[in-house]
């Protein structure tokens, strides 16, 4: 398997100053090999850490907490071998150089910039990247068409579309730019379903074109995840006792081996339980079949 990220004992909090170095941690990836060119979906319910994982894998927040056992890897497309830990520890300028280099994000709430047209909105991140005007703008158009948004013209300004509109706009400029990690937060979260559908379509046809590109996307949306997804990472639930109040049990997400499924033969299996698609998706809803 070609790894894009390895990771091991890492703890991930929002609030660094805690009891006794666990009550306040959200999120212990206890070990997690992600592998490179795959559509990967990570569902779990809410306030689990799913976003919180894409803000650790995507340098957006340093959450992590300091452990020795802690191994936090990014495979480079060419072979080359980042630890994460230690890039955290370089300049901002360094961490933002890394991530136009390797990845994108896209979210649910679009952020684009109200002053700006939505072809420029979309092209920013390619002519950052050293294409030109001309290009860029050239390959929005055919992203737009593609997403049923061809009659909107490089005039346009992003404020006078529709919110689906869009959130199109956004999926479109996460997917133009070269990149070797897409990172999604609920990206299909306020479309309907044909237009997720085609968001989707449109987001595999490419990282066929860009080989050993990869997207790690959160959803809620469990059949988009069992239809388009090549590993889907369940988190899972975990309880303890606060260290901070009596008698109060506080819960945190863990990932381990047993959280990772992936195709195969027609079913969904983490090694050791295997699932029927609709079997699984009604599993991945509620927990049971």
């Amino acid at each position: 398997m070609d790894k894009l990220f390895e990771i091991e004992h890492l703890g991930c909090s929002y609030d660094k100053h805690f009891v006794e170095g666990v009550s306040k941690v959200i999120l212990q990836i206890k070990r997690l090999v992600i592998p490179r060119g795959k559509k990967v979906f990570i569902v779990g319910e809410s306030g689990i850490g799913k976003s919180t994982i894409l803000e650790t894998l995507g340098l957006m927040n340093n959450t992590i907490v300091p452990d020795p056992q802690t191994k936090f890897l990014f495979y480079e497309p060419k072979g080359e071998t980042v630890d994460l830990l230690r890039l955290w520890k370089q300049s901002d300028r360094e961490l933002s150089a890394f991530r136009l280099r390797h990845f994108n994000f896209i979210f649910q709430s679009t952020n684009l910039m109200r002053n700006f047209t939505a072809y420029e909105n979309i092209a920013l991140t390619r002519m950052l990247q050293g294409y030109s005007q001309a290009s860029s703008f050239e390959r929005t158009h055919q992203v737009l068409t593609e997403l049923g948004l061809g009659h909107i013209d490089s005039s346009r300004m992003a404020q006078e579309l529709s919110g689906g509109q869009q959130q199109r706009l956004a999926f479109a400029r996460a997917i133009l730019p070269d990149f070797s990690v897409l990172f999604g937060d609920e990206p299909t979260g306020n479309l309907d379903s044909d237009n997720a559908v085609k968001a989707m379509e449109l987001l595999s046809n490419k990282l066929s074109q860009l080989e050993g590109s990869s997207a790690i996307i959160v959803s809620h949306d469990m059949h988009l995840a069992v239809t388009f997804a090549d590993v889907i990472i369940k988190i899972r639930k975990e309880s303890r006792r606060s260290q901070t109040v009596a008698d109060e049990i506080a819960y945190h997400g863990v990932i381990d081996d047993s959280c990772v499924f992936t195709p195969q033969q027609g079913r969904w299996t983490n090694g050791s339980e295997s699932y029927a698609p609709g079997d699984f998706e009604m599993y991945l809803k509620t927990g049971r079949i």
